[in-house]
């Protein structure tokens, strides 16, 4: 495929003063309206808990992942959708997570720049894989996405997907660093004909990550794609989220956009580890009002 003659069929002209006018008032009444246990509980249940620190050995994740289940239970919550860790805990965290529902996500292919060569991040890819990773993140190149090399993006992403046949591959396109709405709207296209199950916002290792604009442009990038191709893609928000308000803003984005059948796990995921406790909290305030 020639991806750019695919992106010609698609406009993004005055995508940002529509992105302005519907984030300043439509999406802000709508999130308001949102507040609440329900709406906690399902950013709950869309999260990829994450533990990705350069301290991190295998007794501190499988120890954060115990605490994060003992918390969830103990106060009636759903699990998460995935815990998402660097590859050499892909074994560990799988081991860990035996017996529930909640995924293990691995973030590789040269996290978080992508700048090795490609074979080695399609190795990285396979090995995870192998190791019991059910979910992998990958970052593409933001400086090729600007420097509009997009066919060879196209072509890597590929690649990876033919590896990550039969997992979850979510693609990160590192908004922050492409800052402008085109390379934002371009790279989500790109992704999502590449095959990726998710687009997803940021590594959250850049100073700046998931911001309202660029989840905004994401989704009509993925909304513009369904319409032409009949094909869902997900969207997960990374970079930054820490408080609940924020999370049930985003959700409200792709909701507002994408439509309610996108709100669940297999289409909407938080990447955040900080979110868990403020979620938490939250919903104990709302205790016995689960429709609220």
């Amino acid at each position: 495929m020639t991806i750019l003659n695919e992106l010609k069929a698609y406009r993004h002209a005055f995508l940002e003063e529509m992105i302005e006018f519907e984030l300043d008032g439509v999406i802000k009444k709508e999130a308001a309206a949102a507040h609440g246990r329900a709406s906690f509980e399902t950013c709950l249940s869309c999260m990829d808990y994450t533990s990705l620190e350069t301290t991190d050995t295998v007794a501190t994740v499988t120890a954060k992942i115990a605490a994060m289940q003992d918390k969830l239970k103990g106060n009636g919550l759903p699990g998460v959708a995935s815990v998402c860790v660097y590859p050499r805990f892909a074994g560990p965290t799988r081991q860990s997570l035996s017996g529930t529902s909640i995924r293990t996500a691995v973030v590789a292919g040269g996290f978080p720049s992508a700048g090795t060569f490609a074979a080695v991040r399609e190795l990285e890819c396979r090995l995870a894989i192998e190791a019991g990773a059910e979910e992998i993140d990958v970052v593409i190149p933001a400086g090729e996405i600007l420097e509009e090399n997009y066919q060879q993006v196209y072509d890597e992403l590929v690649a990876t997907r033919e590896i990550c046949a039969g997992v979850t591959l979510k693609a990160i396109i590192e908004t922050g660093e492409l800052k402008e709405i085109q390379p934002i709207f371009r790279a989500a296209l790109i992704c999502a004909y590449a095959g990726a199950d998710f687009v997803k916002s940021s590594t959250g290792k850049v100073p700046v990550g998931a911001t309202p604009v660029a989840i905004t442009a994401i989704c009509e990038a993925l909304r513009q794609f369904r319409a032409r191709t009949g094909k869902r893609v997900g969207v997960k928000i990374s970079g930054g989220v820490t408080r609940p308000d924020s999370a049930v803003a985003y959700m409200t984005i792709v909701r507002h956009n994408l439509g309610e059948e996108w709100i669940a796990p297999r289409y909407f995921r938080l990447g955040a580890s900080r979110l868990l406790d403020e979620l938490i909290r939250e919903c104990k305030q709302y205790a016995g009002s689960r429709d609220k």
